[in-house]
């Protein structure tokens, strides 16, 4: 029998001593001690009962080890732009945040609220060397803005350039590349081919411009092996050879 709280606090440490999960332990013997209440109705065991489970509960309490919140992801001091009690703001931090968003509407959604969050606190201090973090905010909006119109800019244009269709050469293939041949390796005019390109840069212009008789894609590497000067074989002989220089 345990006449006070010392007596009890001091036999629960003891068990606690043996137990590999001292939390466990303490929580099953306060279960053993409630499915058992029926013992302690008579006199003064009910004082008793109160006593184990007062015990019981101040032990438990200092199991628990305090759990010490850290903001690992705060800046350092030189990076936040104004500090209060209930949080900071940092655009160090918020451009990082905004780097993790691919959506163009969630990253002006958050600069917007950032921008209100901030203008409706109760600042405690601001960092003369940074810019105003609402302002900051402002110019990251406008840029943002600025980037999105661009881009539209530029895909409209880009889709005026490729909007049309390529020219259907009836001829051979090999016809038509002997062409640009003549002109860049053959035919000149002070000096200069009349086609001054690359062998490369030709068969990409040839490739993205034209298709065969048939309607179908020509082919770089096919295209590339006729302008080839060596392989005279590829292109067409004299009987089928569009000579440019009789057109000129």
């Amino acid at each position: 029998r345990f006449s006070n709280l010392k007596e009890i606090a001091d036999f629960i440490k003891h068990q606690l001593l043996y137990a590999k999960d001292k939390l466990h332990w303490i929580n099953k013997f306060e279960k053993l001690v409630s499915v058992n209440e029926f013992l302690f109705e008579k006199g003064r065991n009910k004082t008793r009962l109160m006593k184990i489970y007062t015990s019981t509960e101040i032990i438990r309490l200092g199991l628990y080890k305090p759990i010490e919140i850290k903001d690992e992801d705060r800046p350092a001091p030189r990076y936040i732009n104004a500090d209060l009690e209930e949080r900071y703001f940092s655009f160090y931090k918020t451009q990082k945040n905004l780097e993790q968003m691919e959506d163009y509407c969630d990253q002006i959604f958050f600069l917007t609220n950032e921008k209100y969050e901030y203008e409706q606190a109760n600042i405690h201090f601001i960092n003369p060397k940074l810019p105003e973090y609402s302002e900051q905010c402002n110019k990251k909006i406008e840029h943002l803005q600025h980037i999105r119109r661009l881009k539209e800019e530029l895909q409209v244009v880009k889709e005026e350039k490729c909007n049309y269709n390529k020219l259907q050469f009836n001829g051979n293939v090999n016809q038509l590349v002997d062409i640009f041949y003549q002109m860049s390796r053959e035919l000149f005019v002070d000096g200069k081919p009349f086609l001054d390109g690359n062998l490369n840069d030709i068969a990409k212009v040839i490739v993205s411009n034209f298709v065969d008789k048939d309607g179908n894609e020509l082919s770089l590497k096919t295209v590339r092996t006729i302008l080839t000067p060596s392989r005279e074989d590829k292109r067409p002989n004299i009987n089928k050879r569009i000579d440019i220089d009789k057109l000129l």
